[in-house]
């Protein structure tokens, strides 16, 4: 196991993902888009009918279908679940395995995907239970402190929030190698991922930040391009003269506005998400290889 890891090279693992697998990345962010799409169209299809305006009411039907929209939207909740855990373990697969042809695109549905599910719901509650029980137990010490001096208690208040960033920010960093290992091990790793980012707190940090920065960089790249079209294609006009909309599916533009806007954002808008995926997940993938360095080779099925 080595003792450190670069941060360039990390940051040029997702371009050199991109670079070598631009196919996959492409499946990756289509895969989820069009799920994205089925879901917006069927809410859209259940809301369109909604009267608008003082003392509507709505159809006598809406009720029914309201119910059955959310028993529906439960299992796509759940689908959409498995879809991100198999798209996030493929970003791995692949970044563990550059420039090896997969017919694939490193999609799976195996124990791989069960175990990085498992990692990802787990930190997921933890930090959500850690979280909560920090911000209840600092807003009683502020209470406390606020019959005393209100000064002291609003000063307070401010240093246990920044505390409360920082922390999450450290505890971030230092689990981030859990997943990857786990995907690298072929076990659950929450031990030798922890262990992984022991005394490396400040570095993975940097690695986050530096990945978050690439983001909101691409994010808002993405932006600006959605606006663009939108106002190309007429949306925003549209947008502009809802003044006499009679349901809630008036609010939204014609059909063929609609399908303009998603054949024109699809194509590239499914690779930049696949990019974006892949920018979250690989540059952590390449810090825990290479701290895993000398790991037995019977430990790496996602090597071989």
């Amino acid at each position: 196991m080595t003792e450190s890891f670069s941060i360039s090279e990390a940051m040029a693992t997702p371009l050199r993902v991109i670079r070598r697998h631009p196919a996959a990345v492409f499946v990756w962010g289509f895969v989820v888009a069009v799920f994205t799409v089925l879901a917006a169209l069927m809410i859209f299809g259940t809301l369109a009918n909604i009267p608008l305006g003082d003392g509507a009411e709505p159809p006598p039907e809406f009720l029914g279908q309201i119910m059955a929209m959310q028993g529906i939207s439960m299992l796509m909740n759940i689908a959409q679940l498995v879809l991100t855990v198999a798209v996030w373990a493929a970003t791995m697969r692949a970044t563990l395995r550059i420039g090896r042809p997969d017919k694939w695109f490193f999609l799976r549905v195996g124990m791989d995907e069960l175990r990085v599910g498992v990692v990802g719901i787990a930190l997921f509650i933890g930090a959500y239970l850690a979280v909560l029980i920090m911000v209840v137990i600092g807003a009683l010490v502020t209470a406390i402190v606020w019959h005393v001096s209100q000064a002291v208690a609003l000063v307070l208040g401010i240093v246990l929030f920044l505390a409360l960033v920082a922390f999450i920010a450290v505890a971030t960093a230092r689990l981030s190698l859990i997943a990857p290992a786990t995907m690298i091990l072929g076990r659950l790793a929450f031990v030798e991922g922890w262990n992984l980012g022991k005394k490396r707190a400040l570095p993975l940090l940097g690695l986050l930040v530096c990945t978050w920065l690439v983001y909101l960089v691409v994010y808002f790249i993405i932006a600006f391009v959605v606006i663009i079209i939108l106002f190309a294609t007429g949306a925003f006009a549209h947008m502009a003269a809802i003044g006499d909309a009679v349901t809630f599916g008036d609010l939204f533009p014609s059909a063929p506005v609609m399908w303009s806007v998603a054949l024109l954002t699809v194509g590239p808008g499914a690779f930049l998400y696949g990019s974006v995926m892949t920018l979250l997940s690989a540059p952590f993938v390449s810090a825990a290889r290479q701290l895993l360095d000398g790991a037995p080779e019977d430990a790496v099925p996602a090597l071989v």
